[in-house]
């Protein structure tokens, strides 16, 4: 029997029914049989058959393989196991172009579904996770069999977690990113219905599922429960259900983001001239050629530029950060259909992703989800933007950098860098103190090694450093 400290899920405590465990290495889901449906024969079905690339892959355990896996068997229970993915990221660190992919996804695996007699009764956001920059629905106790009698139990759900955050970005120019982690169940449809603009009320299928949604909402809320107990579900035929599912389809299908910000065009009109950016590029390719790295840290990714010349040289897997969610939103679609494993991730660094949620441990923050997963950094023109722009001291920036990889590629920006000038207005006293010289002190203070320094322009240093 193999037990290696199986443990429920935190963020699956609602799952009463359908809970999951996770060990080092695999991921289980206990299912109440009395759920609506048969798991044995779902999982054989040629609906999941068809969807095998947009569903988590799973498979029901037999009797033997629960005593292996050290599982309790209960009467009335089921185990599945799942496919344990590399990498968990959550609707508020998402671009905007995943965020609509997920819609998709969700809205083409419900439409389906219920052409195959099945239904989707939860439209969280966090049902569907990236696998190899794929989107992949994994909750799938989700599925149900379909009662022709019942309604869309997941509409509002929607509204709230996709609709809602894809049209402020795309009709209001608001990044959704702060809103979704401020309300982890999705943006409020009333603070919403306030952002979009006027025009947006001549849209049919905007006013409707937001604008007069809220509107009714709150009427409902404001309203007495008295006779709460009497009030009739209101059944919707196939027919109409696959209609409101093709509506949501067609309004995120057209909606799209401008992608304006100054830093999403940064690597096309950035202050490089031919030559650093020339010896900038081969700094990093000397880095992956001696350090073979598999998997990569691009912190301040924008759009993609560097990570691009680490896949060219071997790199297998990266994962890009950066707060500028236009620029993010490029990358994304930068590598969307090549086949690198590249996975965008909005962070705003100096203020990143906490535990949320209940007992603050629904939701992991981005450094327990990553710690200790890359097998190299490359940090590149971003630590100005955290030392100077937000007064974070370079001790403690690298102190968090060591959680991630002790193996990083470093740009350090001069303050005689037109950038750091910029930054550095009005900042004497944290200003004095951020040199070169500082900068390699506190590197081998802090237990680094020196391994490589390259000038790639009057202004701009790159340190290869490796800590222990």
């Amino acid at each position: 029997m193999t037990n290696n400290y199986i443990k429920r899920e935190k963020s699956s405590y609602r799952d009463f029914k359908a809970t999951v465990y996770k060990s080092k290495d695999k991921i289980f889901r206990k299912i109440n049989t009395k759920l609506n449906i048969d798991f044995e024969k779902f999982l054989v079905s040629d609906y999941y058959k068809k969807n095998l690339n947009k569903i988590i892959n799973t498979k029901v355990l037999n009797d033997l393989e629960v005593y292996d896996y050290g599982l309790e068997k209960e009467k009335g229970v089921i185990w599945l196991e799942h496919k344990k993915l590399e990498d968990i990221v959550y609707p508020y660190e998402l671009t905007f172009g995943q965020l609509k992919d997920s819609a998709i996804l969700f809205l083409d695996l419900y439409i389906d579904a219920i052409k195959n007699s099945y239904d989707i009764v939860d439209a969280s956001a966090y049902n569907i996770q990236f696998d190899n920059k794929f989107p992949v629905f994994i909750d799938i106790a989700s599925f149900t069999f379909l009662d022709k009698e019942s309604n869309i139990g997941w509409h509002k759900q929607f509204c709230e977690n996709y609709l809602a955050p894809l049209l402020i970005k795309s009709k209001a120019n608001i990044n959704f990113n702060e809103f979704f982690i401020s309300n982890i169940d999705g943006l409020d449809l009333k603070i919403t219905s306030k952002l979009l603009p006027i025009s947006t009320y001549f849209n049919f299928n905007i006013l409707a599922n937001i604008h007069l949604h809220s509107y009714l909402n709150s009427k409902i809320s404001s309203t007495s429960k008295k006779n709460s107990g009497n009030k009739k579900v209101i059944s919707i035929s196939l027919k109409q259900r696959i209609l409101i599912a093709n509506s949501f389809k067609k309004i995120i299908d057209n909606l799209d983001t401008k992608n304006q910000s100054y830093w999403s065009l940064y690597s096309k009109k950035n202050s490089y001239t031919e030559e650093s950016y020339n010896n900038k590029k081969k700094t990093i390719i000397d880095f992956i050629k001696k350090e073979k790295p598999r998997s990569i840290l691009d912190l301040g990714c924008n759009d993609g530029d560097y990570s691009e010349i680490c896949f060219q040289n071997g790199v297998k897997k990266i994962v890009g950060v950066d707060n500028d969610a236009d620029s993010l939103n490029r990358s994304y679609y930068r590598f969307k259909k090549t086949e690198n494993n590249f996975l965008p991730i909005f962070q705003n660094f100096s203020n990143p992703s906490p535990n949320i949620g209940w007992n603050n441990e629904e939701r992991e923050s981005f450094q327990k989800r990553y710690q200790n997963k890359f097998d190299g950094i490359i940090c590149l023109a971003f630590m100005h933007h955290i030392c100077i722009g937000k007064n974070v001291p370079i001790k403690l920036f690298l102190e968090y950098l060591e959680k991630f990889s002790k193996n990083i590629l470093i740009e350090f920006v001069h303050k005689d860098d037109e950038m750091v000038k910029n930054l550095s207005i009005n900042k004497k006293d944290i200003i004095k103190d951020y040199t070169i010289e500082n900068f390699k002190k506190i590197l081998l203070t802090k237990n680094y090694t020196i391994v490589n320094q390259t000038e790639i322009s009057r202004t701009r240093t790159i340190l290869h450093a490796i800590h222990g």
